[in-house]
C-alpha cells in the first residue's frame, strides 16, 4: 500500500501533479489549434457543462472571457480545461504508484482510456455532445466524424504523454526509478 507517511512519495505526487497539470493543459490546448475537435460554431462540451452546471449562479461559459492582443479568449473554458488537466495529472501520478502499467507507451494508454471515459461515456451520457453534422444524435464515439475522433484521441495521447514526461522529470529529481514501481512502501 502507498505510504502517505513517506514524505518523498507525497512530494512526487504534489510536484508531478503541479508540473504535469500545468504543462499538459498547454499541450492539450495546443493540439486543438492544429486539429479542432468540433466544426466551426459548435459549443464545446466544457462550455455546455459550465452553462448547465453554473448558470443558476449567474456564471456562464463567457463569464471570464478576456481580450489578449485583440483576440477573444474564452476564460471560463480555459480554466475548466486547466482544472481537469490538474485533476487527471493527479490521478495519473497517484495511479502510477499503485499500477505502474498505467504508464504503458509513455502514458499513451492513459490518454486513450481518458478519451473513452470522457468523450465516449461521460460527455454523451450527461447530454453535452450532439454533433451538428449528425442530425441531433448523441455524440457517442461511434457517432463522431473521423476528424473529431482523431483530434480527441491524439489530443489526449499528447496530453497524457506530456504528464508522463513531467513525471519522469520529477522522479529523476528525487532519484527514484523512472520505470516500474517508484513509490517507497
Amino acid at each position: 500500500m502507498f505510504m502517505w507517511s513517506n514524505k518523498v512519495n507525497i512530494k512526487i505526487v504534489i510536484w508531478g501533479t503541479i508540473i504535469g497539470g500545468f504543462i499538459s493543459s498547454l499541450v492539450k490546448w495546443g493540439s486543438e489549434v492544429n486539429m479542432p475537435p468540433r466544426v466551426a460554431g459548435e459549443v464545446s462540451p466544457p462550455a455546455a457543462n459550465i452553462d448547465a452546471w453554473f448558470g443558476w449562479l449567474g456564471i456562464n461559459s463567457h463569464s471570464l472571457d478576456y481580450f489578449y492582443q485583440g483576440s477573444l479568449v474564452g476564460g471560463a473554458v480555459t480554466l475548466y480545461h486547466w482544472l481537469f488537466s490538474f485533476v487527471f495529472a493527479f490521478v495519473y501520478v497517484f495511479l502510477s504508484a499503485y499500477l505502474p502499467k498505467i504508464r504503458m507507451f509513455y502514458g499513451a494508454l492513459y490518454g486513450v482510456l481518458i478519451t473513452i471515459f470522457a468523450h465516449g461515456i461521460m460527455i454523451p451520457l450527461l447530454g453535452f455532445r450532439y454533433p451538428s453534422y449528425n442530425e441531433g444524435k448523441v455524440g457517442w464515439l461511434w457517432n463522431l466524424n473521423g476528424y473529431e475522433l482523431v483530434s480527441e484521441i491524439l489530443g489526449h495521447i499528447y496530453w497524457a504523454v506530456s504528464i508522463e514526461i513531467c513525471l519522469i522529470a520529477v522522479l529523476a529529481s528525487f532519484a527514484r526509478p523512472i520505470r516500474g514501481s517508484w513509490a517507497d512502501r
